[in-house]
């Protein structure tokens, strides 16, 4: 019994030790390949936390989809990430809503009839899970305010320059926070009117008018007729010292959380964009240049300089009176545009790439996915691919207005996909996400959120939101 217990028992310790040595020199093998290949490392680590809970999931690798046949299902698909080099908190996601002057009554307000429109407006975007709201408070050179530079605007009181005998920009602010929304004031630095060039469109007592009918030439090009429409000199330094004195009353007198600029600086100024416009303090500025023996700019370049000049000087002044207000920006989402020599005149990717000019950019992105020459996904693309600096957040402004439209209007705007299904901005909002780019949403517009042609494509979306 002792011999035939022995003799298994032997064999039994041998091939334990056999088969311990091969798992010893099984492990160091992988050991050293893993050690010589720093990216099975990295991997190895990524899916042991993921497995052990202590990491997030593993991300699959970028893939790129042009197919968009049926604008459903491949808009999904993660894109190439841009330059900024980190994906920001999901709870740092803004979700954001413009609140437009056409949302406002152009017959004015009382203070009652002001704070219930207040109060609906901000309960709305707060059940639909909004975080800001973007309020326009400076839409042609005038005020939803009390101000000492920019005179009441019709919005508010029903005639320019009449003040409602409230604030409304003060009852806005309190109720957005009541609400725990943050709320941005929404400025159009450069316009002045919409379609009329008549000094009856302007208050006496308003900068514009001053400057229009002063008696010295050099005031009175303060103000361009050029259009149609009236604009303050984005080349003069008198102008750009009112916009950023404007935005800096603001800031000061008012608990708001951001200040806003859309995408209204120079006009679209034609094949004659060399000549017109303030192509007059431009040749000043030439001729200033060759007697001092320097060599001029192009009127191009110029032109975007005399913008970043104003926007640098406006985030100065944002920050030096609240370090915690944040200043941003709402170009259109052609980037193309942006660059062309008779328009805009915006370097965004100068402000895109450097500190001291904007906290944020949010491109118009208003296509669908089907959209001929500017598609959502390849025009957000552009965008996320422009290195940013570190602090610089990217989001996407979207086309809430084209929530729920017919066959027939999408087709009247040259964008059929908007017609397609409920879900686009839903979509849009994912593919958004996905990129890992793009820190939050604005929606155009306030007035969207309650019509029921929209209703199913916009809940659709916010459900989404992070």
């Amino acid at each position: 019994m002792q011999k035939n217990n022995y003799t298994p028992a032997k064999k039994k310790h041998f091939l334990l030790t056999v088969l311990t040595l091969l798992i010893l020199v099984s492990c160091a093998v992988f050991t050293l390949y893993v050690y010589k290949h720093p990216d099975n490392a990295k991997a190895l680590e990524d899916i042991r936390k993921a497995d052990s809970g202590t990491g997030g999931p593993v991300s699959p690798p970028a893939v790129s989809n042009t197919g968009d046949k049926d604008g459903t299902d491949n808009e999904n698909n993660t894109v190439n990430p841009g330059s900024s080099g980190s994906k920001s908190p999901a709870s740092s996601e803004l979700h954001g809503v413009w609140v437009s002057f056409f949302d406002y009554n152009e017959k004015g307000y009382t203070r009652e009839s002001f704070t219930r429109q207040a109060e609906t407006m901000f309960d709305t975007c707060k059940a639909n899970n909004f975080s800001d709201v973007f309020v326009h408070v400076r839409m042609f050179a005038d005020a939803m305010y009390n101000s000492k530079y920019f005179p009441w605007s019709r919005y508010s009181s029903g005639k320019i320059g009449k003040s409602p005998g409230f604030d409304p920009l003060s009852i806005m602010v309190a109720e957005a926070h009541k609400r725990g929304l943050k709320i941005h004031a929404w400025i159009n630095p450069y316009r002045i009117t919409k379609d009329t060039t008549s000094n009856s469109a302007l208050a006496k007592s308003s900068y514009a008018y001053k400057w229009r009918n002063s008696k010295s030439p050099s005031l009175r090009r303060n103000v361009l007729n050029y259009d149609g429409r009236l604009y303050f000199n984005p080349s003069k330094t008198q102008v750009q010292k009112l916009i950023v004195n404007g935005v800096k009353e603001i800031v000061k007198n008012y608990d708001i959380d951001g200040i806003h600029f859309d995408d209204y600086f120079y006009p679209a100024l034609g094949t004659e964009y060399r000549k017109n416009f303030d192509a007059k303090e431009y040749n000043t500025y030439v001729k200033k240049c060759k007697n001092n023996g320097t060599t001029p700019q192009g009127i191009v370049t110029w032109r975007r300089k005399n913008v970043s000049r104003l926007i640098k000087n406006v985030y100065s002044a944002v920050k030096n009176t609240n370090k915690k207000c944040v200043f941003g920006i709402s170009p259109a989402g052609n980037m193309d545009n942006l660059y062309l020599n008779n328009n805009y005149y915006c370097d965004v990717k100068e402000w895109m790439q450097n500190p001291g000019y904007i906290d944020y950019i949010c491109p118009q992105i208003y296509w669908s996915f089907e959209h001929p020459s500017c598609p959502y996904k390849k025009t957000l693309n552009t965008w996320t691919a422009v290195k940013r600096h570190k602090n610089v957040k990217l989001y996407a402004g979207l086309a809430a207005y084209r929530a729920g439209i017919s066959a027939k209007e999408a087709k009247a705007i040259g964008d059929k996909g908007w017609a397609k299904s409920n879900t686009v901005l839903k979509r849009q909002v994912k593919y958004a996400q996905d990129t890992g780019e793009t820190s939050g949403f604005i929606f155009f517009d306030y007035s969207d959120l309650k019509r029921s042609s929209a209703r199913k494509e916009i809940n659709n979306a916010v459900k989404l939101f992070k």
